[in-house]
């Protein structure tokens, strides 16, 4: 038996080092389970779960293999390896979460354990929370420990993490916890950024419009100051434009025309130069989303005047594409949006049909089909052939 943890370990590496995949049938639970301390400490710790876990179904006894996955989780130094069981782990199908959320959230608040690794504990501990929301107050928990911790540059993703709990799980304690955060140095700009992304999402949440107007406003002025904060910033910059000229044109300005010019340059840096960072690809949206704003903008570019809300369905559009999580569930991989209020949905309608209505596509409607769809889509308040 002693030469069986070797065996173990050196087939895969070497099916690794061949580009080989692991599949399970070469790697029979027994096999596994007999070199589990090993394997759960070492590089090799996320195909160790990788493995366990495409064979879950049919394991002798899932608790040793749980108890197993779980120290790892509690002990485990290597981030590369941390980040491939976690990634494991939340796209399994399997019933019963509990157990490894407690691991996660052991290590989360373990002090002597890299900021490197703790954060993608509570990382993981967030994708736990997008399967289910039970799991939200460990998420939050999470982030908390960590918002006072010294080494600030791992912070940026502790950010983003941040913002989904509040997007998408609505938790209650993340525009504090973000503000916090923008006094840490390494992840200041980072903090602002997601800082306006909230105050976005919670105008697109919000009953009324003042209200949304208000968050818009606040919005931009957060991503003018990351901008301003950041050397390069072409994401804050492009999102700030966009906030600041929705705050307007909500707010009655119909002059707030963009420069869609500048807006393209940054939407093609961003997907060009701006790859997520390790661990983070489910943090990434579809590769075209943030190219949807220069077509989308375009016809916004002051030759005009503004539509508000032609101009606010396009935002709506691309926004809730470009905050979008991945969350894989039993293989099925989805894109999840920020949630949105009844408010926004309806005057995202109300936009797509006037910018239908301005198109050459709507010219061969009768004067009474048209005057019915303008009178459909009449803002609250307008008079009668205005639109």
């Amino acid at each position: 038996m002693s030469q069986v943890p070797k065996i173990v370990q050196q087939r895969m590496i070497e099916a690794l080092e061949m580009g080989r995949g692991l599949a399970a049938r070469d790697f029979p639970e027994a096999e596994l389970m007999g070199e589990a301390g090993a394997l759960g400490s070492s590089v090799l710790f996320g195909d160790f779960v990788d493995l366990l876990l495409l064979q879950w179904g049919d394991l002798d006894n899932q608790n040793a293999a749980a108890n197993a996955i779980c120290e790892g989780f509690k002990r485990n130094s290597h981030r590369e390896a941390f980040i491939h069981a976690v990634d494991a782990l939340v796209e399994a199908d399997i019933n019963d979460f509990a157990p490894f959320a407690k691991a996660l959230d052991s290590r989360a608040g373990d002090g002597s354990t890299s900021m490197h690794i703790r954060v993608e504990a509570v990382a993981g501990l967030t994708r736990l929370a997008l399967r289910s929301s039970r799991w939200t107050t460990y998420a939050g928990a999470g982030v908390l420990r960590l918002l006072d911790e010294e080494d600030d540059w791992v912070k940026a993703k502790l950010c983003r993490l941040t913002s989904i709990l509040h997007d998408q799980l609505a938790w209650d304690q993340a525009v504090e916890s973000l503000k916090t955060l923008t006094s840490c140095t390494a992840c200041a700009a980072e903090a602002r950024q997601e800082l306006g992304f909230v105050e976005m999402s919670a105008a697109f949440q919000s009953d009324n419009l003042l209200s949304m107007v208000a968050h818009l406003a606040q919005s931009a002025t957060w991503f003018e100051q990351c901008a301003r904060f950041a050397e390069d910033a072409p994401r804050a910059r492009m999102y700030g434009v966009v906030a600041g000229a929705l705050s307007k044109s909500l707010n009655g300005d119909l002059t707030a025309a963009l420069d869609v010019g500048e807006l393209g340059n940054d939407a093609q840096w961003v997907v060009n130069y701006g790859p997520p960072r390790a661990g983070a690809s489910w943090l990434a949206p579809p590769v075209e989303a943030e190219l949807e704003w220069i077509p989308l903008l375009a016809p916004h570019d002051g030759s005009a005047a503004v539509d508000p809300f032609s101009l606010f369905a396009s935002a709506v559009q691309v926004f809730e594409k470009v905050r979008a999580v991945q969350v894989t569930i039993n293989g099925k991989r989805e894109y999840r949006a920020p949630s949105f209020s009844t408010l926004t949905e309806r005057a995202r309608a109300m936009g797509l049909g006037r910018t239908w209505l301005g198109n050459p596509t709507a010219s061969n409607l009768s004067s009474e089909g048209r005057a019915r769809l303008e009178a459909v889509f009449r803002p609250p308040g307008a008079s009668p052939g205005k639109h």
